[in-house]
């Protein structure tokens, strides 16, 4: 039992992970304006992709949690949206159903 429900922590990670990456180009080349650009203070995030800081990830799920995902007129985005909508909360019980199983 245990090992399924880390199975299907990890694949909805990977989902998650996957449908973020798709949506941040989608709202990239159609919404712009949705995601803030400004420069990161840490050295940290010096030359890396957008996609990959916090606050870029924390936006791209926000449009997937909102109602302004409806506004995106690709079909795919609609797609990712639903696959963002499932692997969270699928992943995360999983996760701590796996967590509180070992102990």
């Amino acid at each position: 039992m245990l090992h399924l429900l880390v199975l299907i922590a990890v694949f909805s990670t990977l989902l998650l992970l996957h449908a973020s990456f798709r949506l941040y180009r989608i709202i990239a080349a159609e919404r712009p304006e949705w995601i803030p650009v400004g420069q990161p203070s840490a050295r940290f995030y010096a030359g890396i992709p957008r996609i990959l800081m916090a606050n870029v990830q924390f936006q791209v799920l926000k449009v997937a949690f909102s109602s302004r995902a409806r506004q995106l007129t690709t079909h795919s985005a609609a797609r990712h949206v639903r696959h963002m909508r499932l692997a969270l909360p699928l992943g995360a019980a999983a996760f701590y159903m796996a967590v509180f199983a070992s102990s």
